[in-house]
């Protein structure tokens, strides 16, 4: 028969499960319109970017021959490259803040049931030590099993504290399991030759070859050999860049499509992983309301639940990250806005 306790601390085991099941999820654009509203820096990027094409309009207007405008041309480029890697950096940050609380959340609750765990076992230690069935070594062991199982106890709600803490500094939202958001509904169609066009560090090379083309062009006649040889040596280096980055961004595209198939694969299997651990806590359950298993062992599965639905979020973190580095680098804002 199980004790009235026993029936309590059940319950209590159950309760951290079912509070992790998933719920109902928010959507990026309402996550990133917090966001955005909180944290000033996103309005300083779009800020920088809209002077930059300012300066780009107005270097073109005032551009007395063909370098200076391509050289406006650049600058904005250059701004614009800056642009999309601070926004990718603020859309990562944001995410892994909001994952990475549920996850020190989960983490919390597995470790307090591994602590009722350590409770059951001293208590059950203490009597039979004190009837002389167990050795004072194992009698001490099992106590400091139990004193470290309470100071992860501590660690893991400061840790927890702490991601609340940040994650409202990110956000300004208080930590709820509604703000882990969807997963997007995304197929990646762009072909090879469109992402190539697209790749902000190739443009940025074919505009510096045009600027040292431009350049040796408007070379005076009697410009010194040594200058002219210089330039030359530019227009080398130019060259090889362009070569270069388009080498890179054809190597990228092959990546980034490997990466989102993988993690889209992945966070498949950790779906069905944590419907597997959650079947079998719900067996267990049973089998220990009808007394033929203990606490400690319940316990064990439904820390098994929580540990699948950490892997779970870790790979939906993952694909929601794969997704937003393909948008950016298609010259889309992955905000949801």
């Amino acid at each position: 028969m199980k004790s009235r306790g026993g029936l309590s601390l059940a319950l209590c085991a159950l309760c951290f499960v079912c509070s992790t099941m998933p719920v109902s999820a928010g959507t990026l654009e309402e996550l990133f319109t917090a966001a955005t509203k909180s944290n000033q820096d996103y309005a300083v990027y779009k800020l920088d970017l809209e002077i930059a094409n300012l300066k780009k309009t107005k270097g073109e207007i005032e551009a007395k021959v063909e370098l200076d405008r391509v050289n406006a041309q650049y600058t904005y480029v250059s701004s614009l490259a800056d642009y999309q890697s601070l926004v990718l950096s603020f859309y990562d940050k944001v995410i892994d803040a909001v994952f990475d609380t549920a996850i020190a959340d989960l983490d919390d609750q597995s470790v307090a049931l591994s602590l009722e765990n350590a409770k059951e076992d001293k208590k059950y230690a203490d009597v039979r030590y004190q009837n002389g069935l167990i050795s004072e070594d194992d009698f001490k062991e099992i106590g400091i099993a139990y004193d470290t199982a309470v100071r992860d106890k501590q660690l893991s709600e400061y840790t927890l504290q702490d991601a609340k803490d940040y994650m409202r500094s990110v956000t300004g939202l208080e930590w709820n399991w509604n703000l882990i958001p969807e997963i997007p509904a995304f197929e990646p169609n762009t072909t090879l030759e469109d992402w190539v066009a697209k790749d902000i560090t190739l443009e940025e090379a074919t505009l510096t070859k045009k600027i040292q083309n431009l350049t040796t062009a408007a070379l005076a006649t009697n410009t010194s050999i040594y200058d002219r040889r210089i330039q030359e040596a530019e227009n080398v280096r130019a060259e090889v860049a362009v070569t270069n980055a388009e080498n890179n961004a054809k190597r990228s595209y092959e990546s980034t499509l490997s990466t989102i198939k993988n993690d889209a694969a992945l966070l498949q299997i950790r779906k069905d992983e944590y419907a597997l651990k959650e079947t079998l806590y719900q067996e267990a359950q049973r089998q220990f309301d009808n007394g033929t298993i203990s606490l400690s062992s319940k316990n064990e599965t439904a820390i098994d639940v929580l540990t699948a639905q950490q892997n779970l979020l870790t790979a939906q973190k993952n694909y929601i990250e794969a997704v937003a580095s393909y948008l950016s680098a298609m010259g889309e804002t992955p905000l949801g806005l």
